[in-house]
């Protein structure tokens, strides 16, 4: 609402609920982006989006490329004792989109999704929330000196540097 309002755009409406919890009326416009459970093949999301749009539908996935997201795939085997495997990719959303006998535009697009934070303490509880680990003085103590040692300086705070690539499937209805 407040980058909307900020961008001065009339006619958007924002809908803070799981998908399927409020009825919805149709929309010149669904767009979802990166938000895996509605994008995987299956996803009742994924037939009833088509027809909530009134002229278009935009889905936006990972795509292979990118880095990797907040160093998961070094963490989740250190703190979590597990590989980090990523969710439904691209290639799995457009084959469930064809499935439905839908054959949108793709285009690969690559920016910048670095994350701020004010102090190291801040990084290491969005981390900690993040991997599920609050409360464990053992994972805080590794998430500090893992993260000095990979985030950047950036002026009184720090950034965790996340180049992403993304799939953005669209169509018009």
């Amino acid at each position: 609402r407040r980058a909307a309002a900020r961008q001065g755009l009339a006619g958007v409406t924002v809908i803070e609920a799981a998908w399927g919890q409020v009825a919805l009326e149709p929309h010149d416009l669904v767009l979802c982006a990166h938000v895996g459970p509605l994008l995987q093949p299956g996803s009742p999301f994924l037939t009833e989006a088509p027809r909530l749009a009134r002229r278009a539908v935009v889905l936006i996935r990972d795509a292979p490329g990118g880095d990797d997201k907040f160093f998961f795939s070094e963490l989740y085997p250190q703190l979590l004792g597990r590989p980090y495997e990523r969710a439904c990719a691209d290639a799995a959303t457009l084959g469930a989109l064809r499935a439905l006998g839908l054959e949108p535009e793709v285009v690969t697009i690559e920016y910048d999704s670095s994350q701020p934070f004010e102090s190291l303490d801040e990084a290491c509880d969005f981390w900690l929330a993040y991997l599920g680990l609050e409360g464990d003085a053992r994972a805080r103590a590794f998430l500090r000196r893992f993260l000095a040692s990979r985030l950047r300086r950036e002026g009184g705070g720090w950034l965790a540097p996340y180049r992403k690539r993304a799939s953005v499937m669209r169509w018009r209805v």
